[in-house]
């Protein structure tokens, strides 16, 4: 089957060489592009210079680059010059035409490897690309090859090497150590450290999520940091998985500034798995609360998403956003002046949540404020007084704040019901699970049946004890 680029070159017209300069860079950027949804590839004014690009290929999330050498041979001792002279930048070396049989065994790929220089024909780029439609994971492959690629590539190496890294994928699920090592040894070869890497986290991440023992991981374990953020994009949008257990594993080694690195709509089950069987994992700084209707959503049923280094919860009636950052660092716009509960409405949902409060602010109808603290370790939601003090200082007042005393007496979280906000104090952090039983049931401005269901946690059987045990300790992140 004949390429966008072959059909370009046999098209090329004599007598406009600036035509023919930009149809072949078309057609090169157009098989990048196609091949990678997160390149941007930019044009230079240079074709087959010496010294400078043709093409920049740019990455927004992690702000690399790499630059493009187009070149109209494929004479091995002119590229092997080639990759001496542009080398310092570690780029891709491009020949418009086919590669002879040995050029993958020779000094060329000696040489280019040595210098982190990719040597790749534009076939190389439709292979990847074609095979990547197919399987995710080798889409992550051949972005880190243009990011990282070393060598010499030519088509059928690109072939093999997506076979490869596809089936250590599924092998790494089965715990299977013969196809799982084949492709971290292929991504050694193929990539530099930090994009083999990529592929190695990613392969160790599946092999804990099946419960096999890290030791039994044929890779560098050592070396194995936390799952990166695009590792885990990948996991998330193929969904492998609905076993709580591979969540939970999966989760161990996660953190919730990573998960925010992600984009992941709603729609995304695997999503809904990691987040809800990892609540009394995932920490966050802060969390606003706004009234949103979607009644497409059962009373009980909530979806999480993430988007703009947020993770979102959406319910029946009301929308709120978890980050790890505090609330001066975020530019949501919070709303100002309420809806504010009166002390009756407060207390009637700490009751039904078993919430243990022990300060409020109350402002009168006037601006008087009052602050009423417990005295014990009681909750407030059990003083009379307070719920008779409203009739004393008036019917119009409302509550400004709460203060919720977690289980263990030490941490608290403040509702700030004029912005709808909750926060640790000072620096900490808490738990999503602590967000969602205490601090949602007092902020949100929802029937009782909703607010119960959300604060209700999955119970899954299983201990995240057992969970940690299985693999050793978590990667932390």
């Amino acid at each position: 089957m004949m390429d966008d680029l072959s059909r370009v070159l046999n098209n090329l017209v004599d007598d406009d060489p600036s035509r023919n300069v930009a149809s072949i860079k078309n057609a090169v950027i157009a098989d990048f592009v196609s091949s990678d949804k997160e390149v941007t590839v930019k044009s230079t004014d240079y074709f087959n210079h010496s010294y400078a690009p043709d093409l920049i290929l740019q990455w927004k999330k992690d702000s690399s680059e790499r630059h493009v050498f187009l070149r109209t041979t494929n004479d091995l001792d002119y590229l092997r010059e080639d990759v001496t002279t542009v080398s310092d930048s570690k780029p891709i070396l491009m020949p418009l035409v086919p590669l002879p049989s040995d050029a993958d065994s020779g000094e060329l790929e000696q040489e280019s490897a040595y210098s982190q220089t990719l040597v790749a024909p534009p076939s190389t780029i439709n292979a990847f690309s074609q095979a990547g439609r197919k399987n995710a994971v080798i889409g992550l492959l051949s972005r880190a090859v243009y990011k990282g690629g070393r060598g010499v590539v030519d088509q059928g190496r690109a072939r093999v090497a997506s076979e490869t890294v596809a089936q250590g994928f599924v092998a790494a699920q089965r715990a299977e150590v013969e196809s799982t090592r084949a492709a971290i040894t292929l991504a050694e070869d193929l990539l530099n450290p930090s994009n083999s890497g990529q592929i190695n986290r990613l392969l160790h991440a599946v092999w804990m999520g099946s419960g096999a023992a890290a030791t039994a991981f044929p890779g560098a374990t050592e070396t194995v940091s936390s799952l990166d953020a695009e590792g885990l994009q990948l996991l998330l949008d193929i969904s492998i998985s609905d076993d709580p257990e591979f969540w939970m594993r999966i989760g161990a080694g996660l953190s919730l500034e990573r998960l925010c690195e992600t984009d992941v709509s709603s729609e995304v089950e695997s999503l809904q798995y990691l987040v809800n069987y990892n609540l009394d994992r995932f920490r966050a700084k802060s969390c606003w609360v706004e009234n949103a209707d979607n009644f497409n959503l059962e009373i009980s049923e909530r979806r999480w998403s993430v988007a703009s280094n947020v993770l979102v919860l959406q319910t029946r009636s009301y929308r709120s956003y978890f980050s790890t950052r505090p609330l001066s660092a975020l530019s949501l716009p919070f709303r100002q002046r309420g809806p504010f509960p009166s002390i009756g409405e407060l207390l009637d949902r700490a009751q039904q949540a078993e919430i243990n409060i022990s300060e409020v602010r109350i402002e009168a109808e006037d601006g008087r404020q009052l602050d009423y603290r417990t005295s014990s370790e009681g909750s407030l939601a059990e003083d009379s007084l307070l719920r008779d003090l409203s009739s004393v200082i008036g019917r119009s007042s409302h509550v400004q704040s709460a203060i919720i005393s977690l289980r263990d007496g030490s941490r608290y979280i403040k509702c700030d019901f004029e912005t709808g906000t909750a926060t640790g104090r000072t620096v900490a952090k808490l738990y999503l699970s602590e967000f969602l039983t205490s601090a949602l049931p007092l902020l949100v401005d929802a029937s009782r049946r909703e607010r119960v269901a959300i604060a209700e946690l999955p119970d899954f059987g299983i201990e995240i004890a057992d969970i940690e045990s299985e693999g050793g300790e978590g990667q932390g992140a």
